[in-house]
């Protein structure tokens, strides 16, 4: 079977639950941007290695999530989050600011190119948040959703500060401060 099917040739697709949608509704929008952010995290496990098992582990989530965002009715119930998945975000920020501290103000993200990774996911990550954000506006969204993707953008603004001072530290670099 061809990867081209033609169904999407006159601007719609299937969601998860079977629906055929408009290939611009809101939850395709979210799905699309939940897969921009699972590309990008698959990035960012090649250059955060140290942090490689805790990403793959976010990116089973946000498959999760997306199961739930394109499907309507009684079916998304399937795809409900967990509260464990926040307390694996809530057990790494603390764990991070333990290691880096708490940060006061803003940092323009460009330490090296692998924060400078973390920081893309932190932004699509972000972007991910605003549709669902819409989409809770028009259709009430579980608020574990809500909630994990609100942390895990903390989560990688995080990481992308440790990775960023810990390669400073091993290269030598002196930032002045």
């Amino acid at each position: 079977m061809s990867i081209a099917t033609k169904g999407g040739d006159k601007g719609k697709t299937s969601i998860l639950s079977g629906e055929r949608v408009y290939k611009d509704d809101i939850r395709v929008e979210i799905c699309g941007t939940g897969d921009e952010l699972l590309s990008n995290l698959g990035e960012l496990k090649f250059y955060a290695e140290d942090f490689s098992d805790f990403i793959y582990n976010v990116q089973k989530v946000i498959f999760i999530i997306n199961a739930y965002m394109s499907s309507l009715g009684d079916e998304k119930n399937k795809y409900l989050l967990k509260k464990e998945s926040l307390l694996i975000l809530d057990d790494m920020l603390k764990k991070l600011e333990q290691d880096y501290g708490k940060i006061n103000g803003f940092i323009i993200p460009s330490e090296n190119l692998a924060s400078a990774k973390a920081d893309i996911c932190r932004t699509v990550c972000r972007r991910y948040e605003r549709r669902i954000i819409t989409l809770d506006k028009i259709d009430k969204v579980y608020e574990n959703t809500l909630m994990f993707v609100n942390r895990l953008s903390d989560v990688l603004y995080m990481i992308a500060r440790i990775i960023g001072k810990d390669r400073e530290i091993k290269s030598g670099v002196d930032d002045g401060s």
